[in-house]
Protein backbone atom coordinates (compact mmCIF):
# COMPACT_ATOMS: atom_id res chain seq x y z
CA UNK A 1 0.00 0.00 0.00
CA UNK A 2 1.20 3.62 -0.94
CA UNK A 3 0.21 6.59 1.13
CA UNK A 4 -1.35 9.35 -1.36
CA UNK A 5 2.04 11.12 -0.67
CA UNK A 6 3.92 8.37 -2.39
CA UNK A 7 1.42 7.93 -4.91
CA UNK A 8 1.29 11.51 -5.95
CA UNK A 9 5.65 11.01 -6.13
CA UNK A 10 5.49 7.87 -7.96
CA UNK A 11 3.33 9.31 -10.62
CA UNK A 12 5.42 12.16 -10.88
CA UNK A 13 8.12 10.23 -11.08
CA UNK A 14 6.68 8.43 -14.24
CA UNK A 15 5.67 11.10 -15.77
CA UNK A 16 9.42 12.42 -15.94
CA UNK A 17 10.84 8.79 -17.12
CA UNK A 18 8.62 8.56 -19.83
CA UNK A 19 9.80 11.32 -21.65
CA UNK A 20 13.32 9.51 -22.38
CA UNK A 21 13.75 6.13 -23.83
CA UNK A 22 17.01 4.83 -21.35
CA UNK A 23 15.12 5.52 -18.60
CA UNK A 24 11.63 3.93 -19.88
CA UNK A 25 14.09 0.96 -20.72
CA UNK A 26 15.05 0.18 -17.41
CA UNK A 27 11.66 -0.05 -16.15
CA UNK A 28 9.88 -1.57 -18.90
CA UNK A 29 10.79 -5.43 -19.00
CA UNK A 30 8.71 -6.89 -21.67
CA UNK A 31 7.95 -10.18 -20.21
CA UNK A 32 7.21 -8.54 -16.35
CA UNK A 33 3.93 -8.60 -15.23
CA UNK A 34 1.55 -7.13 -12.65
CA UNK A 35 0.89 -9.68 -9.93
CA UNK A 36 -2.76 -9.47 -8.33
CA UNK A 37 -2.74 -11.99 -5.09
CA UNK A 38 -6.30 -12.79 -3.52
CA UNK A 39 -5.88 -10.17 -1.33
CA UNK A 40 -5.22 -7.53 -3.63
CA UNK A 41 -8.38 -8.69 -5.45
CA UNK A 42 -10.79 -8.68 -2.08
CA UNK A 43 -9.13 -4.91 -1.30
CA UNK A 44 -10.49 -4.10 -5.25
CA UNK A 45 -14.02 -5.40 -4.48
CA UNK A 46 -14.06 -3.75 -0.85
CA UNK A 47 -13.50 -0.46 -1.23
CA UNK A 48 -14.69 -0.32 -5.43
CA UNK A 49 -18.09 1.53 -5.89
CA UNK A 50 -18.17 1.18 -9.35
CA UNK A 51 -19.46 -1.83 -10.95
CA UNK A 52 -18.16 -0.78 -14.19
CA UNK A 53 -14.66 0.17 -13.72
CA UNK A 54 -11.96 0.68 -11.62
CA UNK A 55 -9.12 3.08 -12.21
CA UNK A 56 -5.19 2.71 -12.35
CA UNK A 57 -2.75 5.28 -12.52
CA UNK A 58 1.14 3.94 -13.48
CA UNK A 59 4.03 5.07 -11.01
CA UNK A 60 7.81 4.34 -10.30
CA UNK A 61 8.09 3.24 -6.63
CA UNK A 62 11.70 2.20 -5.60
CA UNK A 63 12.91 1.98 -8.73
CA UNK A 64 9.77 -0.36 -9.95
CA UNK A 65 6.77 0.18 -12.37
CA UNK A 66 3.63 0.57 -10.27
CA UNK A 67 -0.09 -0.02 -11.01
CA UNK A 68 -1.30 1.77 -8.21
CA UNK A 69 -5.03 0.99 -7.97
CA UNK A 70 -7.49 4.00 -7.56
CA UNK A 71 -11.27 2.97 -6.93
CA UNK A 72 -13.82 4.75 -8.16
CA UNK A 73 -17.31 5.38 -6.68
CA UNK A 74 -20.83 5.37 -7.73
CA UNK A 75 -20.31 8.14 -9.98
CA UNK A 76 -17.26 7.09 -11.75
CA UNK A 77 -15.09 9.36 -9.79
CA UNK A 78 -11.70 8.36 -7.86
CA UNK A 79 -12.10 8.03 -4.18
CA UNK A 80 -10.11 10.07 -2.20
CA UNK A 81 -8.39 7.52 0.17
CA UNK A 82 -5.21 7.52 3.00
CA UNK A 83 -3.28 4.59 1.71
CA UNK A 84 -3.95 3.16 -1.79
CA UNK A 85 -2.86 -0.39 -3.76
CA UNK A 86 -0.04 -0.89 -5.37
CA UNK A 87 1.14 -3.81 -7.51
CA UNK A 88 5.07 -3.67 -8.76
CA UNK A 89 5.88 -5.30 -12.34
CA UNK A 90 7.97 -8.10 -11.82
CA UNK A 91 8.81 -11.41 -13.23
CA UNK A 92 6.10 -14.32 -13.78
CA UNK A 93 6.77 -16.70 -11.55
CA UNK A 94 5.71 -20.67 -13.07
CA UNK A 95 4.34 -21.29 -16.54
CA UNK A 96 0.36 -20.85 -17.20
CA UNK A 97 -1.75 -23.69 -18.93
CA UNK A 98 -4.59 -21.51 -20.23
CA UNK A 99 -7.48 -23.02 -21.25
CA UNK A 100 -10.38 -22.30 -23.57
CA UNK A 101 -13.25 -24.04 -23.96
CA UNK A 102 -15.58 -23.59 -26.88
CA UNK A 103 -19.24 -25.68 -27.07
CA UNK A 104 -20.41 -26.85 -30.03
CA UNK A 105 -23.75 -28.69 -30.59
CA UNK A 106 -23.96 -31.51 -33.18
CA UNK A 107 -27.96 -32.21 -34.44
CA UNK A 108 -28.32 -35.50 -35.86
CA UNK A 109 -31.22 -35.59 -38.49
CA UNK A 110 -32.54 -38.85 -39.72
CA UNK A 111 -36.02 -38.82 -42.12
CA UNK A 112 -38.09 -41.24 -41.31
CA UNK A 113 -40.74 -42.12 -44.64
CA UNK A 114 -44.06 -43.06 -44.67
CA UNK A 115 -43.18 -46.55 -45.36
CA UNK A 116 -41.03 -46.54 -42.35
CA UNK A 117 -37.80 -46.44 -44.33
CA UNK A 118 -34.86 -44.52 -43.31
CA UNK A 119 -34.41 -42.39 -46.32
CA UNK A 120 -31.77 -39.51 -44.72
CA UNK A 121 -29.61 -39.11 -42.48
CA UNK A 122 -27.03 -36.06 -41.58
CA UNK A 123 -25.20 -33.82 -39.56
CA UNK A 124 -25.38 -30.55 -38.61
CA UNK A 125 -22.52 -28.77 -36.21
CA UNK A 126 -23.27 -25.55 -34.77
CA UNK A 127 -20.56 -23.17 -33.52
CA UNK A 128 -21.40 -20.78 -30.60
CA UNK A 129 -23.09 -17.92 -30.83
CA UNK A 130 -21.91 -14.59 -28.95
CA UNK A 131 -24.46 -12.69 -27.62
CA UNK A 132 -21.57 -10.38 -26.24
CA UNK A 133 -18.58 -9.27 -28.07
CA UNK A 134 -15.67 -11.50 -26.41
CA UNK A 135 -11.84 -11.30 -26.54
CA UNK A 136 -10.88 -14.30 -28.26
CA UNK A 137 -8.01 -15.78 -26.66
CA UNK A 138 -5.69 -16.16 -29.83
CA UNK A 139 -6.37 -12.56 -30.26
CA UNK A 140 -5.10 -11.60 -26.53
CA UNK A 141 -1.74 -13.99 -27.20
CA UNK A 142 -1.26 -12.03 -30.18
CA UNK A 143 -1.42 -8.90 -28.62
CA UNK A 144 1.13 -10.08 -25.59
CA UNK A 145 3.59 -10.99 -27.99
CA UNK A 146 3.46 -8.31 -30.04
CA UNK A 147 4.28 -6.30 -26.89
CA UNK A 148 7.14 -8.85 -26.04
CA UNK A 149 8.72 -8.51 -29.40
CA UNK A 150 7.96 -5.31 -30.12
CA UNK A 151 7.08 -2.90 -26.64
CA UNK A 152 10.59 -1.21 -26.64
CA UNK A 153 10.47 0.02 -30.49
CA UNK A 154 7.51 1.44 -29.22
CA UNK A 155 8.75 3.20 -26.51
CA UNK A 156 11.67 4.56 -28.42
CA UNK A 157 9.39 5.97 -31.40
CA UNK A 158 6.88 7.63 -28.36
CA UNK A 159 10.03 9.09 -26.20
CA UNK A 160 12.14 10.25 -29.48
CA UNK A 161 9.60 11.34 -31.86
CA UNK A 162 6.72 12.70 -28.78
CA UNK A 163 8.75 12.98 -25.93
CA UNK A 164 6.75 10.49 -24.03
CA UNK A 165 3.74 12.44 -24.43
CA UNK A 166 1.63 9.59 -26.45
CA UNK A 167 2.76 7.32 -23.17
CA UNK A 168 -0.26 6.21 -20.86
CA UNK A 169 -0.40 7.41 -17.53
CA UNK A 170 -3.31 5.53 -16.06
CA UNK A 171 -5.58 2.73 -17.20
CA UNK A 172 -9.31 2.33 -17.18
CA UNK A 173 -10.20 -1.26 -16.66
CA UNK A 174 -13.45 -3.18 -16.46
CA UNK A 175 -13.92 -3.92 -12.58
CA UNK A 176 -15.27 -7.78 -13.64
CA UNK A 177 -11.53 -8.23 -14.41
CA UNK A 178 -9.39 -7.69 -11.28
CA UNK A 179 -12.40 -9.80 -8.68
CA UNK A 180 -12.36 -13.12 -8.12
CA UNK A 181 -15.57 -13.77 -7.61
CA UNK A 182 -16.83 -17.78 -7.37
CA UNK A 183 -14.71 -19.40 -9.69
CA UNK A 184 -11.72 -21.44 -8.74
CA UNK A 185 -9.37 -18.96 -9.54
CA UNK A 186 -7.69 -17.12 -6.98
CA UNK A 187 -4.85 -14.90 -8.62
CA UNK A 188 -4.77 -12.29 -11.25
CA UNK A 189 -2.18 -11.71 -13.66
CA UNK A 190 -2.31 -8.37 -15.79
CA UNK A 191 -0.20 -8.25 -18.35
CA UNK A 192 0.88 -5.93 -20.97
CA UNK A 193 -0.32 -5.90 -24.72
CA UNK A 194 0.00 -3.98 -27.92
CA UNK A 195 -3.26 -3.67 -29.58
CA UNK A 196 -3.84 -1.98 -32.77
CA UNK A 197 -6.10 0.81 -33.31
CA UNK A 198 -8.42 1.61 -36.54
CA UNK A 199 -9.41 4.82 -34.92
CA UNK A 200 -5.76 6.29 -34.24
CA UNK A 201 -3.83 3.88 -36.92
CA UNK A 202 -1.45 2.85 -34.30
CA UNK A 203 -0.45 0.02 -32.05
CA UNK A 204 -1.97 1.68 -28.34
CA UNK A 205 -0.61 -0.44 -25.48
CA UNK A 206 -3.60 -2.73 -23.16
CA UNK A 207 -3.68 -4.53 -20.31
CA UNK A 208 -4.65 -8.33 -20.22
CA UNK A 209 -5.74 -10.16 -17.23
CA UNK A 210 -5.80 -13.50 -16.55
CA UNK A 211 -7.48 -15.75 -13.83
CA UNK A 212 -4.91 -18.12 -12.52
CA UNK A 213 -5.67 -21.24 -10.02
CA UNK A 214 -2.15 -21.50 -8.64
CA UNK A 215 -2.43 -24.69 -7.08
CA UNK A 216 -2.36 -26.08 -10.50
CA UNK A 217 -1.48 -23.02 -12.45
CA UNK A 218 -4.29 -23.34 -15.02
CA UNK A 219 -5.50 -20.21 -16.30
CA UNK A 220 -7.92 -18.68 -17.98
CA UNK A 221 -7.90 -14.71 -20.41
CA UNK A 222 -10.62 -12.63 -18.84
CA UNK A 223 -13.11 -11.74 -21.34
CA UNK A 224 -11.95 -14.56 -23.13
CA UNK A 225 -14.40 -17.42 -22.60
CA UNK A 226 -17.51 -18.19 -24.96
CA UNK A 227 -21.07 -16.90 -24.06
CA UNK A 228 -22.85 -19.71 -21.70
CA UNK A 229 -19.43 -20.94 -19.69
CA UNK A 230 -19.30 -18.00 -17.31
CA UNK A 231 -21.78 -15.10 -15.77
CA UNK A 232 -23.03 -13.02 -18.41
CA UNK A 233 -22.30 -10.28 -16.29
CA UNK A 234 -18.71 -11.11 -16.84
CA UNK A 235 -18.71 -10.86 -20.26
CA UNK A 236 -17.65 -7.46 -22.02
CA UNK A 237 -19.45 -5.41 -24.07
CA UNK A 238 -17.83 -3.11 -27.17
CA UNK A 239 -15.84 -1.05 -25.22
CA UNK A 240 -14.89 -3.89 -21.95
CA UNK A 241 -10.86 -3.63 -22.73
CA UNK A 242 -8.49 -1.41 -20.61
CA UNK A 243 -8.07 1.53 -21.58
CA UNK A 244 -5.04 4.16 -21.73
CA UNK A 245 -5.05 7.41 -21.07
CA UNK A 246 -3.70 8.78 -23.52
CA UNK A 247 -4.85 8.63 -25.74
CA UNK A 248 -8.33 7.29 -24.39
CA UNK A 249 -9.17 10.02 -22.09
CA UNK A 250 -12.80 10.81 -22.22
CA UNK A 251 -13.95 10.08 -19.17
CA UNK A 252 -11.36 12.99 -17.99
CA UNK A 253 -10.08 11.33 -14.66
CA UNK A 254 -7.46 12.98 -12.93
CA UNK A 255 -4.91 12.20 -10.38
CA UNK A 256 -6.51 14.49 -7.65
CA UNK A 257 -5.32 12.67 -4.66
Amino acid sequence: MLSKEDCLKAVLSWDTAKESYSRTEQLINPVFVFDFEEKDCNWIEKFNDNKAYIYARIGVYREQLNLIITPLDKNGKPKDLEAFLNIPLTPLQKDLVLLEREETVVIKKTTLSRDLDITHCCEETELPVYNNPVLNEKTSLEEIEMWKNNCLDWFYRECTEFNGKRIFRTFTIPFTDLIKGNSKFDKIIAVFGLKYSVIYQRYIPTLIFIAVDTATMQAQIRNAAPAGTINTDMLSNAYDWSRPCPPFCREKLEEKN
